[in-house]
């Protein structure tokens, strides 16, 4: 959002810098605007909290050149001019943390809300909030639980999880996205690039015998060390992460198989089998809630994934989402390691 009014002239600036400018947060060349900023500029975030110029950048340039984290990258969302004194940006913040051997992967979504003074037209304020704890204030108990949860090592960075897949015949995974809002170390949305699947027909499984007959048709069409490939290529197709199926929400699903991202652009298609389609699947926004990792409850019962689905759909309705699954669908994402619920949303 932005406006012509005069008014606005500074807060349309400093929106314009943020767009041009974050992306590039992490590159040792970024130099914010600081003539955009006042001299007693206030920060705030969950773990932190001071004011002045000088500590600001001193702020901005440890992010870029820490000793202790690496590989920093800035998503930026959205830049919106709420008012002439008020710029709110939504962000993924993600950066590794080298000190430990395991190097653990942090990752946040926030809002920012910059605030201007009604005279100088200077930011005085700079406010973070992460999405995935309610106390924002520092130094904010749930902030540090979060930091410290994600520190720890995972098992699968032990155990690796490559090592896991070839154990439990799993296979890469091929669905690339971003990170668009982190909730808790269980429940995101996810902005998932468009991939090319084999789907069975709707309702092709409604039972376990019905379950193993339409896995073994997605096998045929893959082919493998014992079965010729029925697809138009004949080519062995490699196993790929996630499996996918799709539940109606009516007692009865569809599976599907991922194509890896180098066959998409490939003319191929089942060939001599019933029952199997290629489908196209556009960018899509996707709530998904992890049940995965060791010493995770994995339980596929009727129960536990309609409670699952229920609540990620409650959480994300709240945070202001539309769920645009019928009543009861939603999809099965399989891993090695355990599986994730998904449900296809748009913003409110």
């Amino acid at each position: 959002m932005s406006s012509g009014d005069v008014s606005y002239t500074r807060a349309n600036q400093l929106a314009k810098e943020l767009e041009e400018e974050l992306p590039s947060l992490f590159d040792l060349s970024y130099e914010p605007k600081w003539d955009l900023y006042d001299k007693k500029v206030a920060f705030r975030d969950p773990l932190n909290k001071f004011e002045g110029i000088k500590k600001y950048q001193d702020n901005i340039q440890m992010l870029k050149d820490s000793p202790l984290f690496t590989d920093g990258k800035m998503d930026l969302h959205q830049v919106e001019v709420v008012d002439p004194n008020t710029v709110i940006t939504r962000w993924t913040l993600g950066m590794t943390f080298k000190a430990f051997p395991w190097r653990p992967r942090l990752e946040f979504t926030g809002s920012t809300k910059y605030v201007l003074d009604a005279d100088s037209g200077l930011v005085v304020e700079h406010i973070d909030e992460w999405d995935s704890i309610a106390n924002n204030q520092p130094i904010s108990a749930e902030g540090l639980a979060d930091v410290v949860s994600q520190l720890l090592p995972n098992p699968l960075q032990v155990v690796s999880l490559q090592g896991l897949r070839q154990l439990k015949g799993g296979g890469e995974e091929v669905t690339k996205y971003s990170l668009i809002r982190r909730f808790s170390d269980r429940i995101e949305v996810r902005r998932y690039e468009a991939f090319t699947m084999v789907q069975s027909e709707t309702g092709s499984v409604y039972d376990k015998d019905s379950y193993l007959l339409t896995t073994d048709l997605l096998r045929k069409f893959r082919g493998d060390a014992l079965t010729k490939p029925s697809n138009s290529l004949g080519q062995v197709l490699p196993v790929t992460e996630p499996q996918l199926q799709m539940d109606s929400g009516k007692q009865d699903s569809s599976l599907g198989y991922i194509l890896p991202p180098e066959w998409r652009k490939r003319s191929l298609k089942p060939s001599g089998i019933a029952g199997l389609q290629l489908v196209e699947v556009p960018e899509t926004l996707v709530a998904t809630l992890a049940v995965r990792g060791f010493g995770a409850d994995r339980s596929r019962s009727e129960q536990a994934l309609l409670g699952a689905r229920e609540e990620l759909a409650t959480l994300v309705t709240r945070k202001g989402f539309e769920i645009l699954e019928d009543k009861d669908a939603f999809t099965i994402a399989s891993f090695a390691d355990g599986y994730e619920i998904w449900l296809r949303v748009k913003e409110k």
